[in-house]
Protein backbone atom coordinates (compact mmCIF):
# COMPACT_ATOMS: atom_id res chain seq x y z
CA UNK A 1 0.00 0.00 0.00
CA UNK A 2 2.53 2.44 0.74
CA UNK A 3 4.20 2.08 -2.44
CA UNK A 4 0.97 2.30 -4.34
CA UNK A 5 0.76 5.84 -2.21
CA UNK A 6 4.62 6.54 -3.27
CA UNK A 7 4.08 5.96 -6.71
CA UNK A 8 1.17 7.61 -7.19
CA UNK A 9 2.12 10.80 -4.97
CA UNK A 10 5.71 10.58 -7.89
CA UNK A 11 2.88 11.08 -10.69
CA UNK A 12 0.72 13.79 -8.84
CA UNK A 13 3.63 16.17 -8.48
CA UNK A 14 4.38 16.90 -11.43
CA UNK A 15 0.90 17.72 -12.57
CA UNK A 16 0.79 19.64 -9.59
CA UNK A 17 3.80 21.45 -10.85
CA UNK A 18 2.59 21.62 -14.49
CA UNK A 19 -1.08 23.20 -13.14
CA UNK A 20 1.26 25.93 -11.88
CA UNK A 21 2.99 27.04 -14.82
CA UNK A 22 0.05 26.11 -17.02
CA UNK A 23 -0.41 29.35 -18.01
CA UNK A 24 1.83 29.51 -20.76
CA UNK A 25 0.41 26.29 -22.14
CA UNK A 26 -3.62 27.88 -22.48
CA UNK A 27 -1.91 31.39 -23.98
CA UNK A 28 -0.06 29.47 -26.26
CA UNK A 29 3.02 31.93 -24.43
CA UNK A 30 5.98 32.79 -27.49
CA UNK A 31 8.63 34.65 -26.30
CA UNK A 32 10.20 35.77 -29.40
CA UNK A 33 6.19 37.32 -29.67
CA UNK A 34 6.46 38.60 -25.99
CA UNK A 35 9.60 40.20 -26.86
CA UNK A 36 8.34 41.96 -29.95
CA UNK A 37 4.86 43.07 -28.07
CA UNK A 38 7.06 44.18 -25.50
CA UNK A 39 9.73 46.64 -27.79
CA UNK A 40 6.60 47.93 -29.46
CA UNK A 41 4.97 49.04 -26.61
CA UNK A 42 8.03 50.74 -25.49
CA UNK A 43 8.66 52.49 -28.71
CA UNK A 44 5.78 54.22 -28.45
CA UNK A 45 5.66 55.42 -25.14
CA UNK A 46 8.99 56.81 -25.35
CA UNK A 47 7.68 58.69 -28.04
CA UNK A 48 5.23 60.95 -24.92
CA UNK A 49 6.97 63.96 -23.72
CA UNK A 50 6.55 63.61 -20.00
CA UNK A 51 9.51 65.27 -18.27
CA UNK A 52 8.27 65.91 -15.11
CA UNK A 53 8.80 69.09 -13.58
CA UNK A 54 9.77 70.36 -9.66
CA UNK A 55 8.65 73.90 -10.01
CA UNK A 56 5.38 73.60 -9.67
CA UNK A 57 2.96 72.15 -7.24
CA UNK A 58 0.62 71.19 -10.13
CA UNK A 59 -0.24 67.40 -10.60
CA UNK A 60 0.87 66.28 -13.08
CA UNK A 61 3.54 68.81 -12.80
CA UNK A 62 3.06 68.43 -16.98
CA UNK A 63 0.56 68.75 -19.63
CA UNK A 64 2.90 65.79 -21.45
CA UNK A 65 1.87 63.23 -18.23
CA UNK A 66 -2.19 64.20 -19.00
CA UNK A 67 -1.47 63.22 -23.02
CA UNK A 68 0.21 59.97 -22.19
CA UNK A 69 -2.24 59.04 -19.42
CA UNK A 70 -5.37 59.52 -21.60
CA UNK A 71 -3.25 57.83 -24.51
CA UNK A 72 -3.35 54.61 -21.86
CA UNK A 73 -6.35 55.25 -21.20
CA UNK A 74 -7.83 54.46 -24.63
CA UNK A 75 -5.89 51.97 -25.16
CA UNK A 76 -6.87 49.72 -22.40
CA UNK A 77 -10.67 50.32 -23.46
CA UNK A 78 -9.63 48.97 -26.27
CA UNK A 79 -7.92 45.64 -25.70
CA UNK A 80 -11.15 45.02 -23.02
CA UNK A 81 -10.17 46.30 -19.42
CA UNK A 82 -13.02 47.50 -17.27
CA UNK A 83 -13.30 50.28 -15.18
CA UNK A 84 -10.95 52.28 -16.86
CA UNK A 85 -10.67 55.53 -15.50
CA UNK A 86 -8.46 59.00 -15.63
CA UNK A 87 -8.57 61.98 -13.12
CA UNK A 88 -7.51 65.14 -13.33
CA UNK A 89 -4.82 64.78 -11.79
CA UNK A 90 -3.35 62.11 -14.58
CA UNK A 91 -3.61 58.87 -12.52
CA UNK A 92 -4.61 56.31 -14.46
CA UNK A 93 -6.68 53.39 -12.96
CA UNK A 94 -8.56 49.82 -14.41
CA UNK A 95 -9.23 46.23 -13.52
CA UNK A 96 -8.54 42.98 -15.63
CA UNK A 97 -11.76 40.90 -14.14
CA UNK A 98 -11.22 37.80 -12.22
CA UNK A 99 -11.43 34.36 -14.24
CA UNK A 100 -11.67 32.34 -10.79
CA UNK A 101 -14.54 32.51 -8.15
CA UNK A 102 -12.01 30.99 -5.50
CA UNK A 103 -11.32 33.81 -2.97
CA UNK A 104 -8.37 35.26 -3.74
CA UNK A 105 -6.48 38.93 -2.70
CA UNK A 106 -6.72 41.86 -5.54
CA UNK A 107 -3.37 42.78 -6.75
CA UNK A 108 -2.55 45.87 -8.09
CA UNK A 109 0.55 46.41 -10.78
CA UNK A 110 2.05 50.20 -10.84
CA UNK A 111 3.93 52.06 -12.90
CA UNK A 112 5.02 55.71 -13.47
CA UNK A 113 4.09 58.12 -16.53
CA UNK A 114 6.83 60.76 -15.94
CA UNK A 115 11.00 60.72 -16.88
CA UNK A 116 13.22 62.96 -15.07
CA UNK A 117 13.71 66.41 -14.93
CA UNK A 118 17.65 65.94 -15.54
CA UNK A 119 17.20 65.48 -19.16
CA UNK A 120 14.83 66.32 -22.15
CA UNK A 121 12.18 63.60 -22.78
CA UNK A 122 11.37 65.68 -26.21
CA UNK A 123 11.57 63.81 -29.54
CA UNK A 124 13.09 60.69 -28.27
CA UNK A 125 14.35 58.59 -31.13
CA UNK A 126 14.46 54.74 -29.64
CA UNK A 127 16.63 52.46 -31.61
CA UNK A 128 17.03 49.09 -31.35
CA UNK A 129 20.19 46.97 -31.23
CA UNK A 130 19.21 43.15 -31.13
CA UNK A 131 21.16 40.40 -30.33
CA UNK A 132 23.84 42.29 -28.82
CA UNK A 133 26.91 40.35 -29.10
CA UNK A 134 29.67 41.92 -26.47
CA UNK A 135 31.52 45.09 -27.06
CA UNK A 136 30.23 49.01 -27.47
CA UNK A 137 26.62 49.75 -28.74
CA UNK A 138 26.83 53.29 -30.65
CA UNK A 139 24.18 55.68 -29.63
CA UNK A 140 25.44 58.59 -31.46
CA UNK A 141 28.09 57.58 -33.61
CA UNK A 142 28.84 61.90 -34.72
CA UNK A 143 29.15 62.48 -31.10
CA UNK A 144 30.88 59.42 -29.89
CA UNK A 145 28.10 58.64 -27.32
CA UNK A 146 28.24 54.72 -27.03
CA UNK A 147 27.14 51.81 -24.13
CA UNK A 148 30.23 50.10 -23.20
CA UNK A 149 30.55 47.20 -20.59
CA UNK A 150 33.23 49.81 -18.60
CA UNK A 151 30.23 52.43 -17.94
CA UNK A 152 27.15 49.78 -18.05
CA UNK A 153 28.66 46.47 -16.70
CA UNK A 154 25.37 45.06 -17.15
CA UNK A 155 25.92 44.24 -20.62
CA UNK A 156 28.35 41.78 -19.73
CA UNK A 157 25.15 39.75 -18.64
CA UNK A 158 23.36 40.63 -21.44
CA UNK A 159 24.96 39.02 -24.57
CA UNK A 160 22.15 37.61 -26.75
CA UNK A 161 19.97 40.58 -25.67
CA UNK A 162 17.75 42.77 -27.68
CA UNK A 163 18.65 46.07 -26.16
CA UNK A 164 16.46 49.67 -26.90
CA UNK A 165 18.60 53.33 -26.61
CA UNK A 166 18.12 56.65 -27.39
CA UNK A 167 19.44 58.16 -30.29
CA UNK A 168 20.91 61.31 -29.42
CA UNK A 169 21.01 63.98 -26.72
CA UNK A 170 17.85 62.94 -25.04
CA UNK A 171 17.17 59.97 -22.11
CA UNK A 172 15.06 56.72 -23.33
CA UNK A 173 12.34 57.26 -20.99
CA UNK A 174 12.38 54.03 -19.87
CA UNK A 175 12.85 54.07 -16.05
CA UNK A 176 9.21 54.20 -16.06
CA UNK A 177 7.87 53.38 -19.54
CA UNK A 178 9.26 49.84 -19.30
CA UNK A 179 7.04 49.22 -16.65
CA UNK A 180 4.22 50.42 -18.71
CA UNK A 181 4.77 48.28 -21.57
CA UNK A 182 5.41 45.19 -19.06
CA UNK A 183 1.74 45.75 -17.62
CA UNK A 184 0.19 46.71 -20.96
CA UNK A 185 1.47 43.53 -22.64
CA UNK A 186 0.64 41.47 -19.64
CA UNK A 187 -3.21 43.40 -20.18
CA UNK A 188 -3.60 42.47 -23.34
CA UNK A 189 -2.77 38.81 -22.74
CA UNK A 190 -4.63 37.99 -19.65
CA UNK A 191 -7.78 39.77 -21.03
CA UNK A 192 -7.31 37.63 -24.78
CA UNK A 193 -6.51 33.99 -22.61
CA UNK A 194 -9.40 34.54 -19.69
CA UNK A 195 -9.13 30.45 -19.41
CA UNK A 196 -6.04 31.61 -17.20
CA UNK A 197 -6.86 31.46 -13.52
CA UNK A 198 -6.39 35.05 -11.59
CA UNK A 199 -8.19 37.24 -9.18
CA UNK A 200 -9.22 40.86 -9.79
CA UNK A 201 -5.93 42.61 -11.26
CA UNK A 202 -5.86 46.54 -10.56
CA UNK A 203 -3.41 48.65 -12.92
CA UNK A 204 -2.25 51.70 -11.93
CA UNK A 205 -0.43 54.55 -14.02
CA UNK A 206 0.28 57.41 -12.09
CA UNK A 207 2.47 61.17 -12.53
CA UNK A 208 5.61 62.60 -10.76
CA UNK A 209 7.20 59.62 -9.23
CA UNK A 210 10.37 61.92 -9.98
CA UNK A 211 9.25 64.13 -7.84
CA UNK A 212 7.52 62.30 -5.43
CA UNK A 213 4.60 64.10 -5.54
CA UNK A 214 1.66 62.63 -8.12
CA UNK A 215 1.56 58.89 -6.25
CA UNK A 216 -0.53 61.10 -3.46
CA UNK A 217 -2.95 61.69 -6.21
CA UNK A 218 -3.81 57.96 -5.82
CA UNK A 219 -7.46 57.43 -3.70
CA UNK A 220 -5.85 53.94 -2.76
CA UNK A 221 -9.00 53.49 -0.68
CA UNK A 222 -10.99 53.66 -4.09
CA UNK A 223 -8.46 51.39 -5.87
CA UNK A 224 -9.30 48.50 -3.82
CA UNK A 225 -6.42 46.70 -3.91
CA UNK A 226 -5.09 44.32 -1.22
CA UNK A 227 -1.62 44.53 -2.13
CA UNK A 228 0.93 46.45 -5.04
CA UNK A 229 4.00 45.38 -7.52
CA UNK A 230 5.36 48.61 -8.84
CA UNK A 231 7.58 47.78 -12.25
CA UNK A 232 10.29 49.67 -12.01
CA UNK A 233 13.41 48.15 -10.99
CA UNK A 234 16.32 47.12 -12.70
CA UNK A 235 18.04 43.76 -13.81
CA UNK A 236 16.41 39.91 -13.61
CA UNK A 237 15.82 38.49 -10.69
CA UNK A 238 16.02 41.85 -8.19
CA UNK A 239 12.87 43.15 -6.16
CA UNK A 240 13.05 46.28 -3.54
CA UNK A 241 11.55 44.89 -0.37
CA UNK A 242 12.91 47.61 1.75
CA UNK A 243 14.22 51.73 2.19
CA UNK A 244 15.48 53.47 4.16
CA UNK A 245 13.53 55.47 6.69
CA UNK A 246 14.17 59.32 6.24
CA UNK A 247 14.06 61.82 9.60
CA UNK A 248 14.90 65.69 8.83
CA UNK A 249 16.40 68.40 11.19
CA UNK A 250 16.42 71.94 12.00
CA UNK A 251 19.43 73.53 13.61
CA UNK A 252 18.37 77.70 14.40
CA UNK A 253 21.05 79.47 16.14
CA UNK A 254 20.78 83.27 17.47
CA UNK A 255 23.64 85.77 17.50
CA UNK A 256 23.89 89.66 17.90
CA UNK A 257 26.04 91.05 14.26
CA UNK A 258 25.06 94.29 14.35
CA UNK A 259 28.14 95.70 16.29
CA UNK A 260 30.93 97.37 14.30
CA UNK A 261 33.31 94.45 13.75
CA UNK A 262 36.57 96.73 15.42
CA UNK A 263 34.48 96.16 18.41
CA UNK A 264 33.00 92.94 18.72
CA UNK A 265 35.84 91.80 21.66
CA UNK A 266 34.14 94.74 24.10
CA UNK A 267 30.71 94.53 22.60
CA UNK A 268 27.74 92.14 23.31
CA UNK A 269 28.91 90.29 19.72
CA UNK A 270 27.63 86.86 18.81
CA UNK A 271 28.29 85.27 15.72
CA UNK A 272 25.24 82.66 14.44
CA UNK A 273 27.21 82.53 11.04
CA UNK A 274 30.02 81.26 12.92
CA UNK A 275 27.62 78.25 15.40
CA UNK A 276 26.03 77.22 11.89
CA UNK A 277 29.13 76.63 10.49
CA UNK A 278 30.75 75.04 13.91
CA UNK A 279 27.68 72.97 13.59
CA UNK A 280 28.22 72.03 9.78
CA UNK A 281 31.61 71.14 10.62
CA UNK A 282 31.27 68.70 14.20
CA UNK A 283 28.73 66.62 11.92
CA UNK A 284 30.51 63.28 11.56
CA UNK A 285 32.20 63.11 8.15
CA UNK A 286 32.19 59.19 8.07
CA UNK A 287 28.38 59.69 8.36
CA UNK A 288 27.96 61.65 5.51
CA UNK A 289 26.49 60.04 2.63
CA UNK A 290 29.70 59.36 -0.07
CA UNK A 291 31.36 57.59 2.97
CA UNK A 292 28.87 55.68 3.64
CA UNK A 293 27.47 52.31 0.85
CA UNK A 294 25.07 49.25 1.52
CA UNK A 295 22.58 49.15 4.67
CA UNK A 296 25.00 52.35 6.40
CA UNK A 297 23.14 55.13 6.64
CA UNK A 298 24.27 59.13 6.73
CA UNK A 299 23.31 62.54 7.77
CA UNK A 300 23.51 65.33 4.90
CA UNK A 301 23.07 69.32 5.43
CA UNK A 302 20.83 70.24 2.99
CA UNK A 303 21.01 73.86 3.50
CA UNK A 304 22.90 76.48 5.63
CA UNK A 305 21.14 80.10 5.52
CA UNK A 306 21.63 83.47 7.82
CA UNK A 307 19.49 86.20 7.67
CA UNK A 308 20.47 89.37 10.00
CA UNK A 309 21.09 87.57 13.50
CA UNK A 310 19.44 84.37 12.82
CA UNK A 311 21.07 81.32 11.14
CA UNK A 312 19.01 78.24 10.15
CA UNK A 313 20.72 74.73 8.84
CA UNK A 314 18.47 72.10 7.85
CA UNK A 315 19.63 68.76 7.00
CA UNK A 316 18.11 64.97 6.75
CA UNK A 317 19.08 61.31 8.37
CA UNK A 318 18.72 57.95 6.28
CA UNK A 319 18.83 54.67 8.17
CA UNK A 320 17.31 51.67 7.45
CA UNK A 321 16.47 50.43 10.33
CA UNK A 322 15.15 52.93 14.35
CA UNK A 323 18.26 51.47 15.89
CA UNK A 324 20.52 53.52 13.77
CA UNK A 325 18.24 56.06 13.20
CA UNK A 326 18.26 57.31 16.74
CA UNK A 327 22.28 56.70 16.92
CA UNK A 328 22.29 59.13 14.01
CA UNK A 329 20.19 61.59 15.61
CA UNK A 330 22.15 61.35 18.80
CA UNK A 331 25.49 62.38 17.02
CA UNK A 332 23.75 64.89 15.27
CA UNK A 333 22.15 66.27 19.08
CA UNK A 334 25.64 65.76 20.19
CA UNK A 335 27.43 68.40 17.84
CA UNK A 336 24.41 70.94 18.37
CA UNK A 337 24.91 70.82 21.75
CA UNK A 338 29.22 71.32 21.51
CA UNK A 339 28.16 74.08 18.86
CA UNK A 340 26.65 75.91 21.66
CA UNK A 341 28.80 75.28 23.95
CA UNK A 342 31.42 76.85 21.48
CA UNK A 343 29.86 80.04 21.15
CA UNK A 344 28.50 80.61 25.06
CA UNK A 345 27.81 84.87 23.74
CA UNK A 346 24.50 82.81 21.71
CA UNK A 347 21.16 84.38 22.34
CA UNK A 348 20.05 81.21 21.96
CA UNK A 349 19.64 78.12 19.59
CA UNK A 350 16.79 75.06 19.04
CA UNK A 351 17.27 71.85 17.56
CA UNK A 352 13.84 70.16 16.11
CA UNK A 353 13.69 66.80 14.20
CA UNK A 354 10.82 65.84 12.12
CA UNK A 355 9.71 61.87 10.74
CA UNK A 356 9.48 61.98 6.69
CA UNK A 357 8.83 58.12 6.27
CA UNK A 358 9.55 54.91 6.96
CA UNK A 359 11.11 51.34 5.86
CA UNK A 360 8.41 50.07 3.98
CA UNK A 361 9.36 46.37 4.94
CA UNK A 362 7.55 46.82 8.08
CA UNK A 363 4.52 47.37 6.21
CA UNK A 364 4.89 44.42 3.60
CA UNK A 365 3.62 40.69 4.68
CA UNK A 366 5.82 37.97 3.90
CA UNK A 367 3.30 36.44 1.52
CA UNK A 368 3.90 39.43 -0.90
CA UNK A 369 7.76 38.67 -1.77
CA UNK A 370 7.10 34.66 -0.93
CA UNK A 371 4.84 34.46 -3.81
CA UNK A 372 6.24 36.69 -6.18
CA UNK A 373 10.00 35.01 -5.38
CA UNK A 374 7.81 31.48 -6.24
CA UNK A 375 6.79 33.07 -9.34
CA UNK A 376 10.27 33.89 -10.27
CA UNK A 377 12.03 30.15 -9.39
CA UNK A 378 9.20 28.71 -11.69
CA UNK A 379 10.29 30.83 -14.13
CA UNK A 380 14.01 29.78 -13.63
CA UNK A 381 14.68 33.21 -12.01
CA UNK A 382 17.06 33.47 -8.83
CA UNK A 383 15.34 36.55 -6.83
CA UNK A 384 17.77 39.15 -5.33
CA UNK A 385 16.01 41.17 -2.86
CA UNK A 386 17.24 44.73 -2.61
CA UNK A 387 17.61 47.35 0.18
CA UNK A 388 16.92 51.07 -1.38
CA UNK A 389 19.02 53.48 -0.38
CA UNK A 390 16.67 56.17 -1.00
CA UNK A 391 12.51 56.18 -1.77
CA UNK A 392 10.26 55.69 -4.30
CA UNK A 393 6.33 55.48 -4.63
CA UNK A 394 6.26 52.13 -3.15
CA UNK A 395 7.01 53.88 0.43
CA UNK A 396 4.19 55.58 0.32
CA UNK A 397 1.89 53.16 -0.29
CA UNK A 398 3.12 50.57 1.84
CA UNK A 399 2.88 53.15 4.34
CA UNK A 400 -0.97 53.85 3.42
CA UNK A 401 -2.08 50.88 3.82
CA UNK A 402 -0.82 48.91 0.47
CA UNK A 403 1.71 47.18 0.82
CA UNK A 404 3.84 47.47 -2.76
CA UNK A 405 6.95 45.59 -3.51
CA UNK A 406 9.59 46.91 -6.66
CA UNK A 407 9.97 44.60 -9.37
CA UNK A 408 12.62 44.52 -12.18
CA UNK A 409 11.56 46.24 -15.59
CA UNK A 410 15.20 45.79 -17.24
CA UNK A 411 16.11 49.44 -17.32
CA UNK A 412 19.62 50.86 -17.04
CA UNK A 413 21.63 53.71 -16.56
CA UNK A 414 18.45 55.63 -15.81
CA UNK A 415 18.09 59.85 -16.42
CA UNK A 416 20.63 59.54 -18.67
CA UNK A 417 21.78 59.80 -22.45
CA UNK A 418 23.77 56.23 -21.71
CA UNK A 419 19.79 54.97 -20.89
CA UNK A 420 18.78 51.60 -22.41
CA UNK A 421 16.35 49.40 -21.92
CA UNK A 422 16.71 45.06 -21.99
CA UNK A 423 13.98 43.89 -24.05
CA UNK A 424 15.01 40.29 -22.72
CA UNK A 425 14.81 41.76 -19.20
CA UNK A 426 11.56 43.12 -19.77
CA UNK A 427 10.08 39.46 -21.01
CA UNK A 428 11.02 37.68 -17.84
CA UNK A 429 9.89 40.56 -15.87
CA UNK A 430 6.11 39.76 -17.77
CA UNK A 431 6.59 36.10 -17.32
CA UNK A 432 7.32 36.75 -13.39
CA UNK A 433 4.29 38.84 -12.96
CA UNK A 434 1.99 36.71 -14.72
CA UNK A 435 3.18 34.05 -12.84
CA UNK A 436 2.56 36.28 -9.93
CA UNK A 437 -0.80 36.86 -10.48
CA UNK A 438 -1.89 33.11 -11.30
CA UNK A 439 0.19 32.04 -7.99
CA UNK A 440 -1.95 34.26 -5.95
CA UNK A 441 -5.31 32.44 -7.03
CA UNK A 442 -7.03 30.73 -4.43
CA UNK A 443 -4.44 32.63 -1.33
CA UNK A 444 -6.23 34.45 1.72
CA UNK A 445 -5.02 37.57 2.37
CA UNK A 446 -2.82 38.07 5.06
CA UNK A 447 -4.74 39.11 8.39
Amino acid sequence: MKTLFAVLGSLLLPLCLCAQQNWKAVMRYDKQDAKTKLAEHLSEYVTYDTQASSQTDQIPSTKGQLSFAKALAKELKRIGAQNVQTSKQGVVTAEIPATTAKPTPVIALMASLDTAETLSGKDIKPQTHEKYRGGDIVIDKENNLRLSEYNSPQLLQARGHDIMTASGSTLLGAESKAGIAIIMTLADYLLGNPSIEHGRIKIVFSPDSTTHRGIAALDIPALGADYAYSVAGANTGEIITENFSGRCFTAVFHGKRDVPAGQAMQADFADNLLMASDFHTLLPRQRRPENTSARRGFILVDSINTVADTSTVTGIIRAFNDEEMQELSNLVQQSFTTAKSLNPKNKGAELTFQDQFKNAQAFIPASVIQTLENAMRQEDIQPKQIALRGRNDATFLSAHQLPTVNVFAGTFNPASQLEYADIDVMEASLRTLISTAVNWTGQNKDQ
